[in-house]
């Protein structure tokens, strides 16, 4: 691949394909390949990396111990786990610190990815593999009760595009009410509920139908998964 000159000076950064240059010239270096690309990478950069050097990882399925271990030195690494809604600065990102991390490589990884969204340091690195079925998986999920709902809406006779954005809409700002209210989503939802009005009709048919258990369902499973668990089908 050619390194684009254009876009690197747009951006006021230094770009190259050689990768212990990259190592020697940054003081926070970021791993983003994919996990059975990673050993080959540390490998050829080991050499130069320092234990003043701060890693942060976005390689999934990989612990900071494994970093470490390719690279044969106390060198402090931070796992982290970004979903897609990162792209425009409203995703989540988790993170577990390794054994060589102290506090302020913990509060720099955090400076550096708050401005992409939620932030949150998890109780055990073996989270991270539940993280990535709840909120690294989920958006598909979500893209997916959209896409539902417009369609409905489109089987009723709103064009597309407006059905999509109304949908997306609402569901953007059903999440935020969850985020800025104290209430429990159930709550909420109990609270659009007249009696024997239409919300309650719809949470009935979705209920019928094994919503919850199916969205759970489809967590879990992304969680198993990435957990390596024998997958097992029954229908």
């Amino acid at each position: 691949a050619e390194v684009s000159t254009q876009s690197t000076g747009k951006m006021n950064i230094s770009g190259t394909l050689d990768n212990l240059q990259v190592i020697k010239d940054s003081s926070v270096i970021f791993l983003a390949v994919k996990p059975h690309i990673l050993p080959g990478v540390l490998k050829q950069v080991a050499g130069g990396i320092t234990e003043d050097k701060l890693l942060i990882s976005v390689v999934n399925c990989t612990t900071s111990k494994q970093i470490e271990d390719y690279i044969g030195k106390k060198v402090p690494v931070m796992r982290t786990l970004p979903n897609t809604p990162v792209k425009v600065r409203s995703g989540v990102v988790v993170a577990y610190p390794g054994t060589y991390c102290l506090e302020q490589h913990t509060t720099l990884c955090q400076s550096l990815m708050e401005p992409l969204g939620l932030f949150s340091i998890l109780p055990s690195e073996s989270l991270i593999d539940v993280a990535s079925g709840l909120c690294g998986s989920s958006p598909a999920f979500l893209f997916m009760m959209i896409d539902a709902m417009a369609d409905a809406g489109v089987r009723m006779g709103i064009p597309r595009s407006v059905a999509t954005s109304l949908a997306a809409q609402t569901m953007q700002g059903s999440a935020k009410m969850v985020l800025e209210s104290e209430e429990h989503p159930i709550e909420l939802a109990n609270n659009v509920c007249s009696p024997g009005g239409t919300t309650i009709e719809g949470v009935y048919r979705l209920n019928r139908a094994g919503f919850k258990g199916t969205v759970m369902d489809a967590v879990i499973g992304a969680i198993e998964k990435t957990q390596g668990k024998e997958m097992r089908y029954n229908y």
